[in-house]
């Protein structure tokens, strides 16, 4: 009896904890995007950009930002890609011009068992101005460590490509939030 009351008062304050810091938690969240989404598009303007949530072509995407700056010129989009293999979970955002070549990539999360490699993957084969051919192209068997990280470089050509495909699509993609 006296443990399931001190079961009860701590699930108590977790629950309370929780309540009082998840809106504290989402607010750094979305600074940390936003700063993200600064460094991949310096003129980006997030009052001038749009955000859409739904009717992407991929599961891998969760969201699309077509781009503007202060002036409300489109510069190119920034998609959230995420997706997990054996290894962990890997979401990132993907920063395309509107001519269809890679702006810059950065990771959101990073939970690949082999997380370091999987970010050296990313920092030193994912170069601006590469077109979707250029990352179809790229010989994966060469990764490091021939398990987790070949498998986390597959994962991230899978997400960069899928942000490419539904980029390929233009603005009629997506609902808008």
């Amino acid at each position: 009896l006296v443990l399931t009351l001190i079961a009860a008062i701590c699930a108590a304050l977790i629950a309370s904890v929780n309540l009082l810091t998840s809106s504290i938690i989402e607010k750094n969240n979305l600074a940390k995007i936003e700063a993200l989404n600064k460094e991949i598009f310096a003129e980006y303007d997030g009052e001038k950009s749009q955000t859409y949530t739904e009717g992407f072509t991929s599961e891998y995407i969760s969201q699309k930002v077509e781009v503007c700056n202060s002036n409300g010129d489109f510069l190119g989009y920034i998609y959230t890609v995420g997706g997990s293999n054996s290894y962990g979970e890997i979401v990132l955002l993907v920063g395309i011009t509107e001519d269809l070549k890679l702006k810059a990539t950065k990771f959101v999360t990073n939970g690949q068992s082999f997380s370091s490699e999987a970010e050296t993957h990313l920092n030193t084969q994912y170069n601006p101005d590469m077109t979707i051919e250029d990352i179809l192209d790229m010989d994966l068997s060469n990764s490091d460590v021939t398990a987790g990280a070949t498998y986390a470089a597959k994962l991230i050509r899978s997400l960069v490509s899928a942000a490419f495909d539904d980029a390929k699509g233009g603005a009629s993609n997506g609902t808008r939030s």
